[in-house]
Protein backbone atom coordinates (compact mmCIF):
# COMPACT_ATOMS: atom_id res chain seq x y z
CA UNK A 1 0.00 0.00 0.00
CA UNK A 2 2.83 2.40 0.94
CA UNK A 3 4.61 1.64 -2.35
CA UNK A 4 1.45 2.42 -4.34
CA UNK A 5 1.08 5.75 -2.50
CA UNK A 6 4.71 6.71 -3.24
CA UNK A 7 4.27 5.94 -6.95
CA UNK A 8 1.10 8.03 -7.00
CA UNK A 9 2.92 10.94 -5.29
CA UNK A 10 5.79 10.67 -7.78
CA UNK A 11 3.34 10.80 -10.69
CA UNK A 12 1.67 13.86 -9.16
CA UNK A 13 5.07 15.56 -8.74
CA UNK A 14 6.06 14.71 -12.33
CA UNK A 15 2.76 16.04 -13.65
CA UNK A 16 3.16 19.22 -11.59
CA UNK A 17 6.68 19.76 -12.95
CA UNK A 18 5.44 19.27 -16.52
CA UNK A 19 2.57 21.72 -15.99
CA UNK A 20 4.91 24.32 -14.47
CA UNK A 21 7.31 23.86 -17.41
CA UNK A 22 4.50 24.40 -19.90
CA UNK A 23 3.34 27.53 -18.07
CA UNK A 24 6.89 28.94 -18.02
CA UNK A 25 7.30 28.18 -21.74
CA UNK A 26 4.00 29.86 -22.65
CA UNK A 27 4.91 32.85 -20.47
CA UNK A 28 8.26 33.19 -22.23
CA UNK A 29 6.55 33.12 -25.63
CA UNK A 30 4.08 35.78 -24.54
CA UNK A 31 6.89 38.01 -23.22
CA UNK A 32 8.82 37.56 -26.45
CA UNK A 33 5.88 38.72 -28.56
CA UNK A 34 4.99 41.60 -26.22
CA UNK A 35 8.60 42.77 -26.23
CA UNK A 36 8.86 42.54 -30.04
CA UNK A 37 5.71 44.66 -30.39
CA UNK A 38 7.44 47.40 -28.42
CA UNK A 39 10.51 47.46 -30.67
CA UNK A 40 11.17 51.01 -31.76
CA UNK A 41 10.15 51.62 -35.34
CA UNK A 42 12.60 53.52 -37.56
CA UNK A 43 10.34 53.30 -40.59
CA UNK A 44 8.05 56.31 -40.88
CA UNK A 45 4.68 55.87 -42.60
CA UNK A 46 4.06 58.72 -45.04
CA UNK A 47 1.43 59.89 -47.48
CA UNK A 48 2.05 60.50 -51.16
CA UNK A 49 2.23 64.28 -50.63
CA UNK A 50 4.85 63.82 -47.89
CA UNK A 51 6.77 61.52 -50.24
CA UNK A 52 6.77 64.25 -52.91
CA UNK A 53 8.39 66.66 -50.44
CA UNK A 54 10.88 64.13 -49.03
CA UNK A 55 12.40 63.07 -52.35
CA UNK A 56 13.24 66.67 -53.28
CA UNK A 57 15.76 66.92 -50.45
CA UNK A 58 19.47 66.95 -51.25
CA UNK A 59 20.07 63.70 -49.38
CA UNK A 60 19.42 60.04 -49.85
CA UNK A 61 15.84 58.98 -49.22
CA UNK A 62 14.93 55.35 -48.76
CA UNK A 63 11.32 54.70 -49.68
CA UNK A 64 9.48 51.42 -49.16
CA UNK A 65 6.35 50.64 -51.10
CA UNK A 66 4.36 48.03 -49.21
CA UNK A 67 0.97 46.47 -48.77
CA UNK A 68 -0.21 45.54 -45.26
CA UNK A 69 -1.44 42.13 -46.52
CA UNK A 70 1.86 41.26 -48.20
CA UNK A 71 3.71 38.50 -46.32
CA UNK A 72 7.00 39.47 -47.99
CA UNK A 73 6.56 43.08 -46.79
CA UNK A 74 5.91 41.87 -43.26
CA UNK A 75 9.05 39.71 -43.22
CA UNK A 76 11.21 42.41 -44.87
CA UNK A 77 10.38 45.36 -42.61
CA UNK A 78 12.31 44.08 -39.53
CA UNK A 79 15.50 43.94 -41.64
CA UNK A 80 14.90 47.45 -42.92
CA UNK A 81 14.09 48.69 -39.43
CA UNK A 82 17.25 47.14 -37.97
CA UNK A 83 19.49 48.67 -40.66
CA UNK A 84 17.79 52.04 -40.23
CA UNK A 85 18.50 51.91 -36.50
CA UNK A 86 22.05 50.62 -36.98
CA UNK A 87 22.99 53.35 -39.49
CA UNK A 88 20.69 56.15 -38.32
CA UNK A 89 18.80 56.20 -41.62
CA UNK A 90 15.51 57.83 -42.50
CA UNK A 91 13.29 55.22 -44.11
CA UNK A 92 9.83 56.12 -45.33
CA UNK A 93 6.99 53.74 -46.07
CA UNK A 94 4.09 54.27 -48.44
CA UNK A 95 1.22 51.87 -47.91
CA UNK A 96 -0.03 51.35 -51.45
CA UNK A 97 -3.55 50.72 -50.19
CA UNK A 98 -3.70 54.29 -48.84
CA UNK A 99 -2.98 56.23 -52.04
CA UNK A 100 -5.16 57.22 -54.96
CA UNK A 101 -5.04 55.47 -58.32
CA UNK A 102 -3.41 58.56 -59.87
CA UNK A 103 -0.66 58.53 -57.19
CA UNK A 104 -0.22 54.79 -57.74
CA UNK A 105 0.33 55.33 -61.47
CA UNK A 106 2.77 58.19 -60.82
CA UNK A 107 4.84 55.89 -58.59
CA UNK A 108 4.56 53.03 -61.06
CA UNK A 109 5.80 55.09 -64.00
CA UNK A 110 8.67 56.75 -62.12
CA UNK A 111 10.93 53.88 -61.01
CA UNK A 112 12.89 51.48 -63.23
CA UNK A 113 12.19 48.32 -61.22
CA UNK A 114 8.46 49.00 -61.36
CA UNK A 115 7.58 50.77 -64.60
CA UNK A 116 7.56 47.66 -66.76
CA UNK A 117 5.37 45.68 -64.36
CA UNK A 118 1.92 44.89 -65.75
CA UNK A 119 -0.61 42.16 -65.17
CA UNK A 120 -3.23 41.68 -67.87
CA UNK A 121 -2.41 45.15 -69.19
CA UNK A 122 -2.88 46.83 -65.80
CA UNK A 123 -0.01 48.60 -64.03
CA UNK A 124 1.08 46.79 -60.86
CA UNK A 125 3.65 47.56 -58.21
CA UNK A 126 4.98 44.30 -56.77
CA UNK A 127 5.73 44.62 -53.07
CA UNK A 128 7.89 45.21 -51.26
CA UNK A 129 9.69 47.70 -53.45
CA UNK A 130 12.74 49.56 -52.15
CA UNK A 131 13.54 52.90 -53.77
CA UNK A 132 16.64 55.00 -53.19
CA UNK A 133 16.26 58.59 -54.31
CA UNK A 134 18.52 61.65 -54.09
CA UNK A 135 17.46 65.13 -55.16
CA UNK A 136 14.29 63.67 -56.63
CA UNK A 137 16.30 61.39 -58.93
CA UNK A 138 16.21 57.60 -58.71
CA UNK A 139 19.52 56.13 -57.62
CA UNK A 140 18.20 52.57 -57.71
CA UNK A 141 15.05 50.55 -57.14
CA UNK A 142 14.57 46.86 -56.39
CA UNK A 143 11.64 44.54 -55.93
CA UNK A 144 11.14 41.88 -53.29
CA UNK A 145 12.32 40.95 -49.83
CA UNK A 146 16.08 41.16 -50.34
CA UNK A 147 16.81 40.45 -46.66
CA UNK A 148 19.29 42.10 -44.34
CA UNK A 149 22.43 41.27 -46.37
CA UNK A 150 20.86 42.23 -49.68
CA UNK A 151 19.63 45.57 -48.33
CA UNK A 152 22.95 46.31 -46.65
CA UNK A 153 24.80 45.55 -49.90
CA UNK A 154 22.35 47.73 -51.87
CA UNK A 155 22.89 50.65 -49.50
CA UNK A 156 26.68 50.24 -49.54
CA UNK A 157 26.85 49.90 -53.34
CA UNK A 158 24.90 53.14 -53.69
CA UNK A 159 26.93 55.07 -51.09
CA UNK A 160 24.05 55.43 -48.66
CA UNK A 161 26.09 53.74 -45.91
CA UNK A 162 29.77 52.86 -45.55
Amino acid sequence: MQKKLNIKNQNNKTNLIIIIGIIVFIGALILMFVKSDKTENYIKAISYSEYSDIIKKDEYSIILLTNPDCSHCISYKPFVNYLAKEHNLNVYNIDLTSITYEEYILLHDKYNAIKDQYRDGVAVIPTPATLIVKNGVEITSVLGDIGYNGLERLLKNNNVIE
